[in-house]
């Protein structure tokens, strides 16, 4: 029977008895509350910690901080700190250490948890709830085993908002940090002894917090932020993201491509969308890396060309400005520029916007650039000879056009639509804009054009031979669903670079031994690239697209799995997927003996498992022992709608229909005589009264008539008006 206890605890704040108001004066400067970020960049909750050392350490949970998150530390008297390190941390015995930046005056004694006996009185501060730096008394109750973990059990009152908090004897001597909580009464908790947290400082490995923040994070092979930039740039789903502000004059920040721009003429460009209209982000070009470029950005609703060659505005100058009727607010807005040797042209939208003759600077990078703490998300970044967007097919504008008039759709126009669905996108968009009734349904057929594109790529991929059904590339049609915009081709170039950095690391040794290739790879992935399980964001969507697994190094088991079969396959591994229930692990098999190779576990750093190993952790993850079956190495059909059955688990959870739908019928795509997702998706679109799509729905299942389905039900409803 598993323990009755949930990790991400805190202390509720009850009544403290007389002569405890000194010694939590003397506590209350060593603790601080600590804000983690969450999966999309914001803050997500609070926890707790304690100084224990002059030279900025902070002891924790790592539950609090989360594993690759950005962090703020604020202390009891409201200052907050920088962390420039995560000075220790271990998953087993739930505990983290970290360095602030600077010295912490006021730091508290560890004690010696082996010495407390059964009874001793003890207090415990922190954040409950919201309620900072708050104290509550008990005692050490008992000491017990959790896990294999050794804990110390708390008489007091528990509650959310204060992991990581201190338990303290009457001198003020830390005993423990708090980590659990009773799932069947407040007034019971646990704590990691502090001779936990000594044995975890004496062995530590210290990691910058530039190398821990791993979420997001840009490729240091293709981009460069300069070290003066306040602002984060950060990437996700396929944008490049910036958020904060920089503190020279203007807030001016760039973000610049590693990469040299061709030799002249060559062009530049960027899809840019601004939260605020009244900020200012774009492109900049020519740059010294410093305070020399130019910019071309949308600014205070309109648009800007600027040749920057100074710190402050007075060696600034405007080239260019004025507004475009093309300018869409609030959307993607396609920014490019073509440098010459002797003009440079700016072009809005695929319409000629500015041009110019300055020649002040023509050598130097290219990127993007940011002013005012504006926050933007970038997209399709490129640089070439060319980048002018082919006009748009003729079939497909009159396809657009007569929509737009109130035309409805005929099948020619689906195909036109359907060939071309970023230009559907663009042109839809642009006609919503102007006719605001019809702006839902041209938006709709567009998403529709490319759901139907998605879904029959899918099914060609699954119609094909095992050897040939490209996993990545199909796993990265799924993340599409839900992201149109998301551009497969710097994913697929990313695991193949992935795939060249192992060749060229591994020696003949390794390459002789499917062991010893294993072992590089895992070491690849999740020490050197800090690649691991999503432990405290475990049903968020993002865990099942593979290119926000690929941004964040973050993911579930299945989608950390097509990752390390894809690397271990161009390595010339035999790696196979084992669909255990709860846990999905990879297999290397060997040549002689394909059956007992280990099993490696991808979500928890790529711990090598045996076979008794691999059932007791898929028996705690379900309930239950596997079957024999489980043990049979999946299909790449079966990986992707394990995929699919993640997400729809969550759609259904978040109660959002429109992305169930977009699940079921990829679905159906890779599986077309499945009666269940059809069956299902018959009964969705009835109540959505999307009547012709659930009649088409109905009549397949009463062809077939699956288990499960009810005929005269079916009958009744394809006969309503």
């Amino acid at each position: 029977m598993r323990p009755l206890f949930l990790l991400s605890l805190c202390l509720l704040a009850a009544p403290v008895r007389a002569g405890n108001e000194a010694l939590a004066r003397q506590i209350k400067p060593s603790l601080v509350a600590i804000y983690p970020a969450g999966r999309e960049g914001t803050e997500a909750g609070v926890g707790s910690g304690f100084a224990i050392s002059p030279d900025g350490l902070i002891a924790t949970n790592l539950h609090v901080i989360g594993e690759g998150r950005s962090l703020r530390v604020e202390f009891a008297d409201g200052t907050t700190r920088e962390v420039v390190a995560v000075h220790a941390w271990d998953r087993d015995r739930d505990l983290a250490v970290i360095r602030v930046a600077g010295e912490t005056p006021a730091n508290l004694p560890l004690g010696d948890s082996a010495a407390v006996e059964q009874g001793t009185p003890a207090v415990a501060m922190g954040n409950p709830l919201g309620f900072r730096f708050s104290m509550v008394e008990g005692m050490i109750s008992a000491r017990q085993q959790i896990e294999g973990r050794p804990m110390l059990q708390l008489t007091m009152p528990i509650e959310r908002g204060n992991s990581g908090g201190p338990v303290l004897d009457k001198e003020g001597r830390v005993l423990g940090v708090v980590t659990l909580k009773s799932t069947v009464t407040t007034n019971l908790g646990f704590a990691v002894p502090v001779d936990e947290l000594k044995a975890l400082l004496a062995n530590p490995h210290p990691i910058a917090m530039k190398n821990w923040l791993t979420i997001g994070a840009l490729n240091p092979k293709l981009w460069q932020v300069p070290e003066s930039s306040g602002s984060r740039w950060s990437q996700r789903a396929g944008a490049i993201q910036v958020r904060g502000s920089s503190p020279g004059f203007g807030g001016r920040a760039q973000c610049l491509a590693l990469a040299s721009p061709p030799a002249l003429p060559y062009e530049v460009s960027v899809r840019v969308r601004l939260d605020d209209e009244s900020g200012a982000a774009g492109l900049s070009f020519c740059s010294d890396s410093g305070d020399l470029h130019y910019g071309f950005y949308p600014s205070n609703g309109g648009l800007r060309l600027t040749r920057f060659q100074g710190p402050d505005v007075s060696a600034w100058t405007i080239l260019q400005q004025g507004s475009s009727p093309h300018y869409q607010v609030g959307a993607y807005n396609h920014l490019r520029v073509r440098i010459e040797e002797h003009k440079i042209t700016c072009f809005l939208n695929g319409e000629l916007t500015f041009t110019s003759d300055d020649a002040a600077l023509r050598t130097g990078r290219v990127g993007l650039c940011q002013f005012r703490g504006t926050a933007a998300d970038f997209r399709d970044f490129q640089t070439g000879p060319d980048l002018a967007t082919p006009p748009a097919d003729p079939e497909l504008r009159r396809a657009i056009a007569d929509l737009s008039n109130g035309a409805d759709p005929a099948p020619a126009q689906r195909a036109a639509l359907a060939a071309d669905p970023p230009a559907a996108r663009r042109l839809a968009a642009e006609a919503a804009a102007t006719l605001q009734k019809r702006a839902a349904s041209l938006l709709r057929l567009a998403a529709e054009a490319s759901e139907s594109s998605l879904a029959s790529q899918l099914g060609r991929f699954a119609a094909a031979e095992e050897s040939a059904i490209p996993l990545a590339e199909s796993a990265l049609l799924l993340a599409r669903l839900d992201n149109p915009d998301l551009d497969p081709a710097p994913y697929l170039a990313e695991i193949e670079r992935m795939a060249s950095d192992l060749q060229a690391a591994l020696n003949p040794a390794d390459r002789a031994s499917p062991p010893a290739t294993l072992a590089a790879l895992n070491r690849y992935l999740f020490a050197e690239n800090g690649f691991h399980g999503s432990r405290d964001d475990f049903s968020n969507k993002s865990n099942s697209y593979l290119n926000e697994v690929i941004d964040d190094r973050e993911g579930l088991p299945i989608t950390l799995a097509v990752l390390h079969l894809e690397l271990g396959r161009r390595l010339g591994l035999d790696l196979a997927g084992i669909p255990l229930p709860g846990r999905f692990l990879t297999q290397l098999r060997l040549p002689d003996h394909p059956e007992v190779g280990p099993y490696i576990d991808v979500f928890d750093g790529g711990r090598l498992l045996n076979r008794a190993e691999a059932t007791a952790l898929a028996q705690d993850a379900s309930g239950a022992p596997p079957s024999d079956s489980a043990w049979q190495p999946s299909s790449k059909k079966e990986i992707l709608l394990r995929i699919l059955n993640n997400l729809s688990s969550e759609a259904v959870a978040a109660g959002d229909t429109d992305r169930l739908l977009r699940y079921l019928a990829a679905h159906i795509a890779l599986e077309p005589n499945a009666a269940a997702p059809r069956l299902q998706r018959f009964y969705l679109l009835t109540r959505a009264d999307r009547r012709p799509e659930a009649d088409a729905d109905a009549t397949w299942l009463l062809e077939h008539r699956p288990p499960g389905s009810d005929e005269a039900q079916l009958r009744e409803l394809l006969q309503k008006p």
